[in-house]
């Protein structure tokens, strides 16, 4: 029996130390992609092209809807979780 439940421990740490490898990941990803996005707005300012900038609002605004829609799919399944556990 204890052998088992170390297992499943161990098992249970490999996950854990796997998903916060691959936030660590996304988040840098998504560091890097909004500060070339903030780059590419701010250079669409200096030189007048209203073109180039709305493309720079929409990949920003592209970004951060996923991030939100992302935290709130998570929390709503978190929610569904302890509410059937009852």
């Amino acid at each position: 029996m204890t052998d088992d439940n170390e297992e499943v421990l161990r098992r249970s740490l490999d996950a854990v130390d796997r998903h916060r490898n691959r936030l660590l990941i996304g988040v840098g990803l998504t560091a890097v992609l909004l500060l070339l996005a903030f780059m590419h707005g701010a250079d669409a300012v200096h030189t007048g092209n209203t073109n180039k900038l709305l493309h720079a609002i929409m990949v920003v605004l592209g970004i951060w809807t996923t991030i939100q829609i992302t935290v709130m799919t998570k929390r709503i399944l978190r929610a569904i979780e302890l509410a059937s556990k009852k």
